[in-house]
């Protein structure tokens, strides 16, 4: 695995770089173009800045320290009408004003809880980094196996993979598929889009003007903006402009929302067989995808339907998916069937027993066996002749020995071989014959490498024409969209100076910096029986308290982005050991 998501970060940053070079080529003889002059001229010189790509009256697209930036006032006039027809509709002004206040509210909340996860989710990191066992801890005491350890039915348990901490960084390749890396890029654009919607929104219910709107890249990832005149901005009043500031997150609150509810309708259930597709979630995993690098790559049909891990059916209450992530996330020691195979004595009696010591490599195709019961002996057998002909009227199965006829042994693998065996149903689009209705697939090796180079799905189609993965993929992008738009809000709310957040504690904190000015001020009687209003101007904090206030924004800043690193660095620590 480490290997190929090395390969493929190689593609990437291969394509990557082609990309960018090829921008900057561009960029570089556009400029040169353009500074040829053939004939004198008295005008002065008008020459497009160096970073500019393109220019056109609305738009304008620009590189500079690979960052691609499209800027765009093609939007003005459409957020400028919309201004107008909120001032005509008072009723609606008023009824987005309160919701939008109510997205202010739940902003300065989430400010204070995205500094409380935070700190949490360092805390649970550092303690999952901790915790976790050595690599002495998952390894026996001794090199040597004894039988006890081998034969003994309560050695045959199943036991659980180390839990992964319960908040992670979305890092491809390493906490996600990195061939997952469009669906991810398209889930955050699209969630920040969806974003930079409420700071527009919010600013034409104050009439605002918007000046331009856009999106970025910056090497890999998309970004999206909108931009409005700073002066303007400073004007507005405080509720105004806490509004403002917190309406793209309110919005991605909103969104989020809306995908649970979604979710917990279970609008797939309505609209996939509408297109043709049929659910097996509580019994079996659709095969969507099989990694090209996989051993599994031909031999496992996408499309078959997977419904049994050795002598373990997937039917379960909590559904398929998890029966099939818990079967196949376990460790190999306690992976024996629970059944065996009677075998004729002589003929067990009669095969070598080289690859049963861990002295001999043996041979690859063959795996040690060992009787259940009785007298204990081991030999190597092709598990081929027991693990993929799980109907064949001639094996029978066994709990011991005494199940099995005269002169017959009952056997299985010994725990220690990392064998299990996939049986999956053929569905009849995709039967090279009638007889063709079930395969079984025999793994040997880490069963955690084939829940990884796997991929599998609820849905299965009902015709061969119809795309495999596209409830899968969308399953996938539908997870995203939840788990950016809210990991947006609450990252957009950290009190720092480049984000939302940020400006809300600026905002917040200069309106308590006016309350407390305005506190004994004194206005004049009759200005206020004239209908005027105290113009309470923001004040400047002088002297000590200006220090303190300095200060603490400063001490705020410092925690909060310390808070950040320590949780990027033990979010890598705990991906990568």
């Amino acid at each position: 695995m480490a290997g190929r998501n090395t390969a493929e970060l190689e593609h990437l940053a291969f394509w990557l770089s082609v990309f960018w070079s090829s921008l900057y080529a561009w960029r570089h003889y556009r400029n040169r173009s353009r500074r040829t002059s053939t004939l004198p001229t008295l005008a002065p010189a008008t020459w497009p800045s160096s970073t500019e790509l393109f220019r056109s009256p609305a738009t304008r697209i620009t590189l500079s320290k690979c960052h691609l930036r499209y800027q765009s006032t093609a939007w003005n006039a459409l957020h400028q009408s919309s201004s107008a027809r909120l001032v005509k509709r008072d009723n609606w002004r008023r009824a987005l004003r309160f919701a939008y206040d109510v997205g202010s509210v739940l902003g300065v909340m989430g400010m204070a809880g995205s500094v409380l996860l935070l700190a949490w989710t360092t805390v649970q990191l550092a303690s999952s980094l901790y915790s976790r066992p050595g690599l002495s801890d998952s390894l026996p005491q001794s090199g040597v196996l004894h039988k006890r350890d081998i034969l003994d039915d309560e050695d045959s348990v199943v036991h659980p993979a180390q839990a992964a901490p319960a908040l992670q960084l979305i890092i491809p390749g390493l906490t996600t598929p990195l061939h997952h890396l469009p669906l991810l890029l398209i889930a955050l654009l699209t969630t920040q889009v969806i974003h930079e919607c409420g700071h527009a929104v919010a600013a034409a219910l104050d009439a605002l003007p918007l000046t331009s709107a856009g999106l970025g890249l910056t090497i890999l990832l998309p970004s999206a903006f909108v931009a409005f005149p700073s002066e303007d901005t400073e004007a507005l009043p405080p509720r105004s402009r806490t509004r403002l500031v917190s309406a793209g997150a309110f919005h991605n609150l909103v969104f989020w929302l809306a995908l649970c509810a979604a979710a917990r309708v279970h609008t797939s259930d309505l609209v996939w067989p509408v297109f043709g597709y049929r659910d097996v979630s509580q019994y079996g995993r659709v095969v969507v995808g099989v990694d090209e690098h996989s051993p599994l790559y031909g031999h496992l049909p996408t499309g078959a339907v997977i419904y049994k891990v050795g002598d373990e059916s997937l039917v379960s209450q909590d559904g398929a998916e998890q029966r099939w992530e818990t079967l196949m996330s376990t460790r190999a020691r306690g992976s024996v069937p629970s059944l065996g195979w009677c075998a004729e004595e002589a003929w067990f009696s009669a095969q070598d027993d080289a690859c049963c010591s861990s002295r001999h490599a043996g041979v690859p195709s063959l795996s040690c066996f060992a009787t259940v019961s009785g007298v204990a002996s081991q030999r190597c057998v092709d598990p081929l002749r027991f693990l993929q002909s799980p109907t064949d009227e001639h094996l029978r199965r066994c709990v011991s020995s005494t199940d099995c006829g005269h002169n017959q042994l009952c056997i299985r693998p010994r725990g220690d071989q990392e064998l299990v065996s996939i049986t999956v149903h053929i569905p009849p689009w995709l039967r090279a014959a009638e007889a063709d209705m079930e395969r079984t697939i025999v793994w040997q090796g880490d069963r955690s490498e084939v829940f990884e180079e796997v991929e599998t799905g609820d849905w299965l189609p009902n015709y061969r024409w119809l795309p495999k993965g596209l409830p899968f993929v969308w399953s996938a992008l539908f997870s995203y969209f939840k788990m950016l738009t809210l990991s947006l809000y609450f990252f957009n709310l950290l009190p720092l100076p480049v984000l939302d957040g940020g400006q809300l504690f600026d905002v917040l904190d200069a309106a308590w910096a006016t309350r407390q000015s305005a506190v004994g001020e004194e206005f004049p009687m009759n200005h206020i029986e004239d209908g005027e209003e105290p113009m309470v101007s923001r004040s400047v904090v002088t002297g000590w308290r200006y220090e303190a206030k300095t200060r603490i924004r400063r001490a705020v800043h410092i925690a909060v982005c310390t808070l950040l690193a320590l949780c990027i660095i033990l979010s890598l620590a705990n991906a990568y050991f």
